[in-house]
């Protein structure tokens, strides 16, 4: 099966969105979740915040046991 690579960046932001992060984006996130994690410092305004694979991963990790909750919600 092939894997398509998406493009996330507009052209003007191609770095992660959180601050002293410099890596290239891979996912895009609400900014309303991200300000719920105290790790992730974000950067910028907006409405959806770019993620590097690492920033990502915390951000997964901080999150998941809302995402759980919401799930069963359901």
């Amino acid at each position: 099966m092939k894997r398509r690579v998406i493009n996330l960046s507009n052209g003007t932001q191609s770095r992660c969105g959180i601050a002293n992060c410099n890596d290239s984006i891979k996912r895009s996130v609400s900014r309303k979740k991200v300000d719920l994690v105290p790790e992730l410092e974000v950067r910028g305004n907006g409405k959806k915040i770019g993620l590097c694979q690492s920033c990502y991963r915390i951000f997964k990790k901080a999150t998941k046991k809302d995402r759980t909750l919401e799930s069963l919600g359901r």
